[in-house]
């Protein structure tokens, strides 16, 4: 009796057309439930820690958005981002299985893909680890109409040191962190 391995070896059209089959299975599912998911989102942080500037870049940012209850799900894994601080950047390297995860909603009723004046609201959830619930700032550009990309969406947060890392010892009270999102959005599929 031969096993599943032979099988697939032997037939390799017809595991990449099953394997087809399931990820259009998988792009209808999020369609259909009005879901984007990227992983490549665009994060920059400005922080003021001591007394030093520090620049924090990722464009691995997991970003899950509903369009019709405008709720999103953010999530970094610490050691991917890079910073212009070497000791920062060795601590964050070791890091490897920690994640900051941001779940909140959009001021919005819901995410218009179909054309729209700049739209500016309010954004607020909440900071994990640490479960700290910040307000912040969004604002929703309509880029061309009938293409792929329909909006640029930015979120912006200014917070303090412990709200992201709460571990952080504040030595300084002029020590903020500025967080910029941006990510572009994809037409819904019936706009």
């Amino acid at each position: 009796m031969k096993n599943t391995t032979e099988y697939l070896y032997r037939k390799p059209k017809t595991a990449i057309v099953l394997l087809l089959i399931a990820v259009m299975n998988v792009t209808t599912v999020f369609a259909q439930q009005d879901m984007y998911l990227t992983t490549t989102g665009q994060l920059i942080i400005k922080a003021h820690l001591n007394d030093k500037a520090v620049d924090i870049v990722s464009k691995d940012l997991i970003i899950m958005l509903d369009y019709e209850t405008g709720k999103v799900v953010m999530k970094q894994k610490i050691s991917a981002l890079i910073i212009n601080n070497d000791s920062i950047q060795s601590k964050f390297q070791n890091m490897q299985d920690d994640y900051i995860r941001f779940e909140g909603k959009l001021g919005l009723d819901y995410i218009n893909t179909s054309g729209h004046p700049p739209l500016d609201f309010a954004v607020e959830g909440t900071i994990y680890p640490g479960n700290k619930y910040v307000i912040g700032k969004g604002h929703l550009v309509h880029l061309v109409q009938g293409t792929a990309n329909a909006c640029l969406l930015s979120l912006s947060f200014t917070l303090q040191p412990g709200d992201i890392f709460p571990d952080y010892r504040q030595t300084d009270k002029n020590d903020e962190i500025h967080v910029q999102v941006i990510q572009s959005l994809l037409a819904r599929e019936n706009e």
